[in-house]
């Protein structure tokens, strides 16, 4: 169970636009950083940046596949 504490959190990282954008391109199927950047119209070290973000509070989580991670 998430505490209060935790619900905060994640309403935090989820009011950004980009972070939104990238959530929605993830709701139809597991991606690669490349292609989830590509959805959200950001750069690619953006989108590490905020996939990082996401998967530190449990939103996202990664998925090494050889050389490419997937969320």
């Amino acid at each position: 169970m998430y505490s209060y504490k935790d619900i905060m959190q994640i309403f935090k990282v989820l009011a950004d636009e980009n972070r939104l954008r990238i959530v929605e391109a993830l709701s139809e199927d597991c991606e690669s950083v490349n292609k989830i950047a590509k959805k959200a119209g950001i750069s690619q070290p953006l989108a590490s940046h905020h996939l990082k973000v996401l998967k530190e509070v449990g939103i996202t989580r990664l998925e090494k596949r050889g050389t490419f991670n997937f969320y």
